[in-house]
């Protein structure tokens, strides 16, 4: 008889012990979800940490005259174990009680590893984006993302309307060209402010075909396929169509008020249109320029990296910028002092300013060592801080994606009924 009872008492406790493991084991659905709580965010500030150093380390590159890498995230997995263990309070081990038994013990552990996979970005694509114009449609667009317009015009563009700005080659470096582009700067700076000439997208339809196109030659195809690009086909008067494409354009409008600003006036005559209510195109071509048209010409995105690469301290202990002279507005101001041609690398430094050192200090906000130094942005530096945003912005608008997989983000969410 008491072999019988025992033979029940281990069959009950088998039977307890399979339960636990099975309740351990289906708590994997619960898990998944805790896993893509706790570890999207996760995920999304390592790939942001990873791309905040790719692009201070070809900075650094640059100042140091070094080729620059780029690599694109392409697959970010995570790799999971999970494991149940089981058992008694004979056992001697301590486990969590399931409250399927008195004595009768279980735990569930999960652990994963996180890998993310880079590919490097190389070729005719990406050296044709870093080297072609900065498109003006990207200025708008960077604006209408809260960076001032005298902050982008400043440091994407060369010339407006024939007036030049600071002139950089990797020989020569910084230089200014024409004392007028630093107080066209403050100009815009400062109506910018008071909303009287906000930089803007705007659409507009264009005409392409140069001579009428005949009723017969406008298919249901034709249609179909015009739609697809913001396109139609216009009835004329004599019956014929034209072919018209509507598009946003950047403009710079001229608000109620600008007629009697003093300031405003002043802008409107250094850039030679008219001082009335209105809007003013950006195109990229000085040819275009007018009393209607504003033509720009643009740095390309390598050229704008190059120079902010001024702004990294070439060696440990370098002086610090002038004082009085931490932020683009005292920039501006301080673009007409200088002679023409007189180099521009001390005071890009109050716009762009990346330390240098052997150590790195506790206000270090995106860091990275290159040739056994640590260079390193403030956090204090709101300047600097702004710029650096800038460029992952422009970085995200100039060079495309085509081509490059991903990035792909693969989580284990666990199984259960």
């Amino acid at each position: 008889m008491l072999p019988a009872m025992e033979h029940l008492r281990r069959t009950g406790c088998v039977l307890a012990l399979a339960a636990a493991t099975v309740g351990a084991v289906s708590g994997c659905a619960q898990w998944g979800a805790a896993v893509l709580e706790d570890n999207h965010v996760a995920f999304n500030s390592a790939v942001a940490e990873a791309m905040d150093r790719q692009l201070l380390i070809n900075l650094v590159r640059l100042s140091r005259r070094r080729p620059t890498q780029w690599l694109t995230v392409s697959i970010i997995n995570v790799q999971s174990t999970v494991g149940a263990q089981v058992g008694t309070s004979d056992d001697g081990v301590l486990l969590a009680p399931t409250g399927t038994s008195a004595g009768i013990f279980a735990r569930t552990d999960f652990e994963y590893t996180p890998n993310i996979t880079f590919l490097p970005k190389q070729g005719e694509q990406l050296a044709r984006e870093m080297m072609s114009p900065i498109p003006v449609s990207s200025l708008e667009n960077m604006v209408s993302a809260g960076y001032s317009v005298s902050a982008v015009l400043m440091l994407c563009v060369e010339s407006v309307q024939g007036i030049e700005g600071i002139d950089f080659s990797i020989a020569s470096g910084a230089k200014l060209v024409d004392p007028r582009y630093g107080r066209m700067l403050r100009l815009i700076d400062g109506l910018s402010r008071r909303h009287l000439v906000p930089l803007s997208l705007v659409p507009k339809t264009m005409t392409w075909n140069p001579v009428a196109i005949k009723p017969e030659a406008v298919t249901l195809e034709r249609i179909v396929e015009a739609r697809k690009v913001n396109a139609e086909f216009v009835p004329r008067e004599d019956g014929a169509f034209d072919y018209a494409v509507t598009g946003w354009v950047p403009v710079i409008t001229l608000n109620a008020g600008i007629e009697s600003d003093a300031e405003g006036a002043e802008l409107c005559k250094l850039l030679g249109i008219q001082a009335a209510p209105g809007s003013v195109r950006l195109v990229g071509s000085e040819e275009m320029r007018g009393t209607a048209v504003l033509g720009v010409r643009t740095r390309s995105f390598n050229n704008l990296l190059q120079l902010l690469s001024l702004g990294v301290e070439r060696e440990p202990g370098m002086a610090p910028p002038p004082e009085k002279l931490d932020s683009p507005e005292e920039l501006y101001s301080a673009m007409p002092v200088p002679s023409v041609g007189q180099e521009l690398q001390e005071h890009m430094r109050a716009v762009f300013h990346v330390h240098c050192g052997t150590a790195l200090p506790p206000d270090a906000e995106i860091t990275v060592k290159e040739g056994g130094r640590w260079y390193w942005i403030s956090s204090t530096d709101t300047s600097t801080l702004l710029t650096f945003a800038m460029l992952r912005d422009l970085y995200d608008l100039q060079v495309k994606s085509e081509g490059y997989p991903g990035p792909v983000l693969t989580l284990p969410v666990g199984t259960g009924r």
